[in-house]
């Protein structure tokens, strides 16, 4: 970052070229996560019929990932604020890469789905890291842009997968496809390499830094201590949701499985707000859980991660679907046409960046400028509720749009919110809210499959959808703490 101050201002914090070319490059790997993620739902027709599948059984199959997704951000988020995140961010795209071409060889369902899930082992890195990068090498003004466009690369994996993969799926099948598109991120593997030989990159090493939870000022010994006993024994509860999961299954099936994971993530944010901060101090990432539960902030955010995750994973995941069955198009013209809300989501991501930026440059603070940016995404994304009433394509077409692109500004400027939760406990904070986003968004797929499979028609998925991103803006109204808004909520 450089500074200008000029004769009658402040200092004013500008960033350099090499980091908005960071940014970039991180929007490439957002590209790639997508497309890796989003290659299974276009070629879901061919997969159902390979492995027999309902509707609903093909929401269990996107469920894998995202329940891997869920439970991985969570190490991710700490991997991401403990560890240097250059190399961290290299192994995740390396790992999703692998485990992406792994799938196309896929004997049963079970395999793929197993396959699938260490895809969203992998690909839960990318938000934490990223956000990681952008805090440390942008200043807070242009945060919302930064993480706009690295988090544009999401609606530009969108868009073109569907213009790729269904023609390699009809042409050479859909495990073609698989390795085709898993095969890319080794080649960004090789470019970040290159791009994090300039010296700029120590940067993103924190050299120097205090112990960010405090515990070079514990005395030695309980800082080798580990947890107090009552923590051991209260995290030790955690096991009971798996153990119940492996006695239900056989009788509650798949379901048992996102219960389990709930009650692990879920139990995990409970224990470390229950117990006072002192009985968690033996261990490094118990101390900073215990603090970031004990923020309102991240609580409201919680909220909001929530809706508007729900909400953008049932389009990334269900609109060819409904593109080809509700619309009646065939898999290419269906995948042609789900690209083109997607191109609006990703001018959605740089719009809501901007007129963030814009509206703090002309004097609002930060957060009031992402605010009123926010207030206009759920007006647009208030308008998928139209989906299932209207009759004409291309009117459809047009409401998907919007919807996505609302949706898009909307978590460019959500993310920069969470960044100003906890300087210190960044990956953590943005891998929890993300793992909780994420865990009820796979836990709605299946469901959204069986809406389908009972009603025949996704309309009323659609009208809660449109709907739903308004829990967390009046959330947040209500939570975040505007009249004090430099100060921690507790």
């Amino acid at each position: 970052m450089s500074s200008d101050k000029s004769l009658d201002g402040p200092v004013q914090i500008r960033a350099d070229q090499w980091a908005w070319g960071l940014c970039w490059l991180m929007f490439a790997s957002t590209v790639l996560n997508y497309m890796d993620r989003q290659t299974i739902t276009l070629v879901g027709g061919e997969i159902r019929s390979e492995f027999g599948l309902t509707q609903e059984g093909f929401g269990w199959v996107l469920a894998a990932f995202q329940l891997s997704y869920a439970a991985a951000q969570i190490p991710a988020g700490f991997l991401a604020d403990r560890f240097d995140v250059r190399w961290t961010y290299a192994m995740a795209v390396a790992w999703w890469s692998m485990a992406g071409v792994a799938g196309a060889f896929s004997p049963t369902l079970g395999v793929l789905m197993t396959l699938r899930g260490l895809l969203g082992f992998g690909e839960s890195f990318n938000w934490p890291c990223a956000l990681k990068v952008t805090s440390r090498v942008l200043p807070p003004s242009d945060r919302g842009l930064g993480n706009g466009i690295f988090n544009s690369g999401a609606a530009v994996g969108a868009v073109l997968t569907p213009l790729t993969v269904p023609w390699l799926a009809t042409h050479y099948g859909w495990r073609t496809a698989l390795i085709v598109v898993g095969s890319l991120g080794f080649l960004w593997v090789i470019a970040w390499g290159l791009f994090l030989r300039d010296p700029r990159s120590m940067r993103l090493v924190d050299v120097g830094k205090a112990d960010p939870v405090g515990l070079d000022e514990l005395p030695g010994e309980v800082a080798r201590s580990g947890l107090s006993l009552n923590a051991r024994l209260a995290f030790s509860t955690l096991m009971l949701p798996p153990l119940a999961a492996i006695l239900l299954f056989p009788k509650v099936g798949k379901p048992a499985i996102w219960w389990a994971i709930a009650g692990v993530m879920i139990g995990l944010l409970a224990v470390a707000r229950m117990l006072p901060l002192h009985e968690l101090k033996g261990a490094r990432w118990a101390l900073s859980l215990g603090e970031v539960v004990r923020l309102r902030r991240f609580w409201v955010m919680a909220v909001v991660s929530v809706s508007i995750n729900v909400c953008w994973h049932f389009l990334v995941n269900w609109l060819p679907t409904y593109l080809q069955t509700d619309r009646g198009m065939t898999m290419l013209a269906g995948g042609m046409l789900s690209s083109i809300p997607f191109v609006a989501a990703d001018a959605g991501n740089l719009i809501g960046g901007s007129l963030s930026k814009q509206l703090a440059g002309r004097g609002l603070a930060p957060d009031r400028a992402r605010l009123i940016v926010l207030c206009g995404c759920v007006v647009l994304i208030a308008c998928g509720t139209l989906v299932g009433l209207v009759h004409n394509d291309s009117l459809v077409i047009i409401l998907l749009g919007l919807m996505a692109l609302g949706a898009a500004a909307f978590m460019a400027n959500y993310f920069a919110f969470c960044q100003e939760i906890s300087d210190q406990n960044t990956g953590l904070i943005v891998g929890f809210l993300g793992a909780l986003g994420n865990l009820f968004a796979a836990g709605f797929l299946p469901v959204v499959g069986w809406v389908k499979d009972t009603t025949g028609g996704f309309g009323g998925v659609f009208l809660a959808m449109g709907l739903l991103p308004l829990v967390g803006l009046v959330t947040m109204v209500l939570g975040w703490g505007w009249s004090k808004p430099e100060q921690e909520a507790r």
